[in-house]
């Protein structure tokens, strides 16, 4: 009995024993757990802190404006961004209702996407904001609600600095408008057309030529108001100008507003487009008609002219040997009594007189007669290559008879090597003949002339008259070559009728060269001939038509 009563109490202990160790082991293990998850915690717990880091660093290097407000729109986050946009620090916006950060002009477009009855769409926007320097800012908002549960916790958005692009919006939409005006206001009518050769849009002017409004127009193809006539070379020039890619000029006659066929210039050029590809092609039309009317009356104003001065110079002609016939009786019977009035003096001066009268009439009329052969294609060239030293020296030698009644030393200068050109050497014997005869007619006694010649850089032959007599007036420098003008420094009957300087020109652009004269700055003048040595053709200019088959070619 004893024995059963001192069991029970043991086994009692050795059940509490086993409760108890039984705890500790489960609080051992509680408290392993709880180590762990607190270990667990502390690294979510940094990690936490770690993203934080980041999502602070990322927030600080982006250029768009972030924000995050409250559910009454009041600011609870700015990024840094802001600073650089307003000036200020974001933290002076923290609690301030979002829609007072935003100018007063711009608050009636920006309070709706504030607006909780939205729903949770996404909305957009754009606004100004003005920093403390004046500077005005444009940026694109975004925003998009945040929910707690099914109600609306605050909003998130972003804004983007869009300044650069809005100011390029503006300078092309003002250039657009640059563009339209000057289209409008230009007085050539101008078209631009798609790559169907549609029309798409006219300006003022094209309407007024061709007598249509653009809307009757915009849409329809340019060969509609074109005529059968005019279509084939449009078209040509059309598909060159697609080809090619290159500016096309052509002249075409078309309609205007009262359908009298008008002479235009059309020019056309391609539009770019941004792909590469034509957007367009811009016609513009010049017209021409008064000066197409002006030239056909041109024309026929000259061809009136040439007749008339082809009839004046046959009449010259006609009259001038119409005068030689009686003053060959002159010369002759003065010749003849001058010599039977031997011995009566006065009467031999008397025939001596009329014989002087006649000869000097009758080299009036030789002078018409050369300019009248050479306006009128009458008279003959006689072309060949030669050494033009070779005339040059012999009218020298021809005129020795004058230089000596003056006394003058003449100096020629003509070099060692030839001088080869295309002349008539009788021609021109009679150009150097007139300007060595002015220069000795004109040059004081026991002076001296100069006569040189020479290979211009050019490729011409250059030869001069050098005189040292009076000289000739700057302002009658190019007057003196023409027909029956004279210098006024040759006005005291000495200077001969005003033809040969006339003549001596006619000869030399004959000859496809030139004569001028010039004032040398120690006194006289010097009359320079050029003729070309190489490259001058047979062909005279206007009339003179030289055949070098033939050697004697009517001029």
């Amino acid at each position: 009995m004893n024995a059963l009563l001192f069991g029970v109490p043991a086994a009692a202990a050795l059940l509490s024993l086993g409760i108890l160790g039984a705890g500790l082991y489960g609080l051992r293990r509680s408290r392993a757990r709880c180590q762990r998850l607190h270990g667990e915690l502390e690294r979510a717990q940094a990690e936490v802190r770690t993203r934080e880091r980041e999502l602070h660093v990322l927030l600080h290097s982006v250029q768009e404006l972030i924000f995050r407000t409250d559910a009454e729109g009041r600011v609870i986050y700015l990024n840094d961004r802001w600073l650089s946009v307003v000036g200020e620090p974001a933290r002076r916006a923290l609690g301030r209702p979002l829609l007072n950060l935003v100018p007063p002009a711009c608050r009636g477009d920006f309070a709706p996407l504030l607006d909780a009855r939205m729903g949770a769409a996404r909305r957009k926007g754009r606004f100004r904001v003005q920093g403390q320097d004046g500077t005005v800012r444009h940026f694109d908002v975004s925003v998009v609600p945040w929910y707690a549960g099914a109600q609306i916790a605050g909003y998130s958005g972003s804004a983007a600095d869009v300044t650069e692009r809005v100011e390029i919006e503006q300078r092309l939409s003002a250039q657009r408008d640059f563009s339209a005006l000057l289209l409008e206001i230009s007085p050539l009518p101008i078209s631009l057309v798609d790559e169907q050769d549609r029309y798409i849009t006219v300006n003022q002017a094209w309407e007024s030529f061709r007598g249509l409004h653009r809307d009757e127009v915009i849409g329809r193809s340019t060969a509609s108001l074109l005529g059968p006539a005019q279509l084939p070379l449009h078209e040509e020039q059309r598909q060159k100008m697609l080809r090619t890619g290159q500016r096309i000029r052509y002249e075409a006659r078309i309609p205007d507003a009262q359908g009298a066929e008008r002479d235009v210039v059309i020019t056309r050029v391609l539009v770019p487009a941004g792909d590469g590809h034509p957007a367009g092609i811009l016609t513009a039309l010049t017209d021409v008609t008064e000066f197409r009317d002006a030239e056909r009356h041109i024309r026929e104003a000259r061809d009136l002219a040439e007749e008339a001065s082809r009839a004046k110079s046959e009449f010259v002609a006609n009259i001038s040997h119409e005068l030689r016939t009686p003053l060959q009786s002159i010369l002759g019977f003065s010749e003849l009594g001058t010599l039977r009035a031997q011995e009566h003096p006065r009467l031999a001066a008397m025939f001596s007189d009329v014989h002087a009268a006649g000869q000097r009439m009758l080299a009036l009329v030789n002078d018409l007669l050369d300019v009248s052969k050479i306006e009128c294609s009458v008279g003959t060239f006689h072309l060949e290559r030669m050494d033009i030293r070779r005339p040059v020296r012999a009218v020298a030698a021809e005129l020795a008879p004058l230089l000596g009644a003056k006394r003058l030393q003449l100096d020629l200068q003509l070099g060692e090597f030839p001088l080869s050109a295309k002349v008539d050497p009788l021609r021109l014997q009679q150009v150097v003949r007139n300007v060595l005869a002015n220069a000795i007619k004109f040059s004081p006694e026991r002076g001296s002339l100069e006569v040189g010649g020479e290979l211009t850089v050019e490729g011409d032959i250059l030869l001069w008259v050098r005189d040292h007599g009076p000289g000739i007036p700057e302002a009658e420098l190019e007057t003196i070559f023409e027909a029956f003008v004279q210098s006024s420094q040759t006005k005291d009957g000495s200077g001969g009728t005003g033809l040969g300087l006339a003549i001596s020109r006619k000869i030399m652009q004959a000859h496809g060269g030139a004569i001028t004269a010039r004032n040398m700055p120690d006194g006289g003048s010097q009359f320079e001939l050029r003729l070309p040595s190489r490259g001058f053709s047979d062909t005279l200019p206007g009339d003179l038509a030289l055949q070098e088959a033939s050697p004697a070619v009517l001029v």
